[in-house]
């Protein structure tokens, strides 16, 4: 039997906050077990995309789920033309609206 999909969402910056740390390691156990996770980068979550020190990231992917950054997101940061993590994929908020509806799991914000 296939795993769970969920869909986690991170808007704050994620370096040296315990909180951040906690919810990144939270996606990499769910997806550890077998489920699919899908971590969205969204207000100030995205300067993780531009990262290369976040080995969750990378992590997550080796596991078959994905890291998706707001498209908008970056653009309000200016990270538009900044290289990105080879782990992460910039996505439009409507396939987040799409992946959540789907969503069988867990859908958190943080």
């Amino acid at each position: 039997m296939a795993g769970r999909s969920h869909v986690l969402v991170e808007s704050q910056v994620v370096w040296g906050k315990p909180e951040a740390d906690s919810f990144l390691r939270e996606a990499v156990s769910l997806a550890e077990s077998g489920d699919r996770v899908i971590l969205y980068l969204v207000e100030d979550g995205v300067f993780a995309a531009v990262s290369d020190g976040i080995p969750e990231l990378a992590r997550l992917v080796e596991l078959g789920s994905e890291v998706w950054a707001d498209e908008y997101s970056l653009g309000h940061r200016a990270l538009v033309a900044t290289r990105l993590s080879p782990f992460v994929r910039v996505k439009a908020a409507e396939a987040l609206d799409r992946v959540v509806r789907q969503a069988d799991g867990r859908v958190a914000i943080h």
